[in-house]
């Protein structure tokens, strides 16, 4: 997902000597484009570079890793080609590799996308697991963003740059499973991917008749923050404080961690195995991981009184926002959007709870589906790239305790409540103040303060 363009962070004035290399870069790119064109195939991310001395290696060969191409300039300065799986696409655009050194020194890498722009500032790791922020080590950008310089001090012992966390389907997948060692905690495949990778599903409840909220992340793969969002928001779901208890006990929270597994392994830009944006493919479902989701939100539909009463993608963007659809009288449950998002902005006031009510109305996405094929109250949760981590588990976190709470607050099924269209409800005061984007929640005014 994307919100209004941002420029790099650091951007200056190319020396000659990079608009010179940056030229043969574009050189380099025209090749892999034709190259790809012609073999109908989507680009690989991964492959492996050692300079003329075998003084310098660089590689992309691993779980997420994308470099499509490196040639030395000079002794101390390569040029790496960054290109996405297929083109046209989203400008998301995607890097990770890991750099090794014979001896101590500083290379220059030069960064060139080809069908995008700089978007994620650089994290570094010595073991691929612990990542900090290294905007320090662009020394300089076009300013249309498409070509960046790294100085980057090596040595002996690898290091991994990328544009955020690598956060693989595996470790996913060990989350995951620490948290069925729960007695509420219970895990399913639910299909798989185009080249056969599973897509899992959590089941968190202790009810046997329960209510449902659907939770769903990584439709597109760079979307790390979107990620850890979701993890922390579903912890606070599993744990065991006294809200989360009684939640369990009326609702389930079904989980599908990763609905692209395919485009997380290879460190797509955007889509899965065939090219395939998945959230635009929420229309004609031509894709085996949108159709396995699609089944498992119909079947909480199938479940008789049983009610879906929430619907929560999570992604990522340039900053913490909440998309929702377009203004519907007949979501259910109605008026809950407004509620939510004036809860989480009264819990932290210093916090800017920014809301879009008319994003991508006319795309293919999983929540215009949700919203308009189910009747539920269907919400993109994005967080943005750059948003301190520490943030994203708090409001995360607390996002997730004002969602229980409310939910907790509506009349339960046996007060034959049904999901008919029904008059909204009167507004009532909010003392938060919302940022919304053109000023109307799920069928009702906003109040703005």
């Amino acid at each position: 997902m994307r919100s209004q363009r941002r420029i790099p962070s650091v951007v200056q004035t190319l020396t000659e000597s990079f608009v010179v290399t940056a030229a043969l870069i574009l050189v380099i790119s025209v090749s892999l484009q034709t190259n790809a064109a012609a073999e109908g195939n989507l680009r690989r991310g991964g492959s492996d570079f050692q300079s003329r001395n075998g003084d310098i290696s660089i590689t992309s060969d691993f779980p997420g890793g994308r470099m499509n191409q490196c040639t030395q300039i000079s002794n101390d300065t390569f040029a790496m080609t960054i290109a996405p799986e297929s083109d046209p696409i989203n400008d998301s655009a995607w890097y990770a590799f890991r750099v090794q050194s014979q001896r101590e020194q500083t290379i220059r890498i030069l960064l060139h996308y080809v069908g995008g722009s700089h978007r994620y500032e650089p994290k570094i790791s010595r073991d691929g697991e612990t990542w900090q922020s290294a905007t320090e080590l662009i020394s300089s950008a076009s300013n249309s963003g498409q070509d960046v310089e790294l100085r980057v001090p090596v040595d002996s012992k690898p290091l991994w740059i990328a544009g955020q966390e690598l956060l693989s389907t595996d470790e996913i997948s060990q989350w995951s499973n620490q948290l069925t060692k729960l007695p509420h905690v219970d895990k399913k495949r639910i299909g798989r991917s185009v080249q056969g990778r599973a897509v899992e599903q959590l089941t968190i409840t202790e009810s046997e008749k329960p209510d449902y909220v659907f939770l769903i992340a990584r439709q597109h793969p760079p979307e790390v923050t979107g990620a850890i969002g979701m993890v922390h928001f579903v912890d606070a779901l599993a744990s065991e404080s006294e809200i989360a208890q009684q939640f369990r006990k009326r609702f389930a929270a079904l989980v599908v961690p990763t609905v692209n597994p395919d485009g997380v392994h290879h460190g797509h830009w955007r889509c899965n195995a065939n090219g395939i944006d998945l959230n635009r493919d929420w229309s004609h479902f031509t894709q085996p991981e949108t159709r396995a989701v699609r089944e498992q939100l119909l079947e909480c539909r199938r479940a008789g009184h049983d009610r879906l009463c929430l619907f929560v993608d999570f992604h990522s963007t340039y900053d913490d926002v909440f998309y929702i659809p377009p203004q519907n009288a007949r979501v259910f449950p109605a008026g809950f959007t407004r509620q939510w998002f004036a809860s989480i902005q009264d819990r932290f006031p210093g916090y800017n709870v920014a809301v879009d009510d008319n994003h991508n109305a006319h795309r293919s996405t999983s929540k215009a589906w949700v919203d308009r094929t189910l009747g539920v109250t269907a919400v993109t949760y994005e967080f943005g790239d750059e948003t301190d981590r520490e943030t994203i588990k708090t409001v995360a976190t607390g996002a997730a305790e004002e969602m229980m709470r409310l939910l907790l607050a509506l009349p339960q099924k046996n007060t034959n409540l049904t999901q008919q269209p029904r008059k909204p409800a009167k507004p009532q005061p909010l003392n938060p103040e919302i940022r919304l984007v053109s000023g109307v929640s799920d069928g009702e005014e906003a109040i703005l303060r």
